[in-house]
């Protein structure tokens, strides 16, 4: 095996920039972006449930499947979207984070609940929201007409850890529409 000192690493470093040309750069962000979303897998995992990984670019990040006590898979699902950032924003008792109105146009339609989860790298440490229940407790949190963005303030009480995702699961049940059919 060779093991390749710091000279030998900067000057094949160089060469491959000069033999292959720009090429995308994984930043910061995107590090503290999947690291978002592998904290919430885990807190999901450890409950029994699944977490599926979406394309970021469609408003959601993750879909939670939920099982029973006896491993059966339970109808619905919850929808995570994340947001990561070195630091959050904070006002008072409440982290704060500004949703584009095209995303809340899109959430506060779906059936089934939307947890907005902020995540703070430098703390290793997550929040959340669920979106419809949080606009319907109070209408002066709808946002304005023409209005471009709506300010969530998301208590700081709303850690993600195992108790959140029990109360996510309570959720979607609490959404869901009577079941019409026969049991057998």
């Amino acid at each position: 095996m060779t093991y390749w000192n710091v000279h030998e690493r900067t000057w094949l470093a160089i060469q491959m920039n000069n033999l292959v040309g720009p090429r995308k750069k994984r930043t910061r962000q995107h590090v503290i972006a999947d690291l978002s979303v592998h904290h919430i897998e885990g807190f999901i995992l450890n409950q029994g449930y699944t977490a599926q990984r979406l394309s970021s670019e469609y408003s959601y990040d993750l879909i939670m499947t939920t099982f029973d006590e006896n491993g059966f898979a339970e109808p619905g699902s919850v929808y995570f979207q994340l947001k990561a950032s070195e630091s959050l924003r904070t006002i008072g008792t409440a982290y704060v984070f500004d949703v584009d109105i095209r995303d809340y146009n899109l959430w506060i339609h779906e059936e089934m609940p939307v947890i907005l989860v902020v995540y703070d790298a430098r703390r290793r440490k997550a929040f959340w929201v669920a979106i419809q229940e949080y606009f319907d407790d109070e209408m002066t949190r709808q946002p304005r007409m023409g209005a471009r963005s709506v300010r969530l303030r998301i208590p700081k009480n709303h850690a993600v850890n195992r108790r959140a995702i029990q109360k996510m699961r309570e959720l979607k049940w609490s959404m869901q529409r009577p079941v019409l059919g026969v049991l057998s």
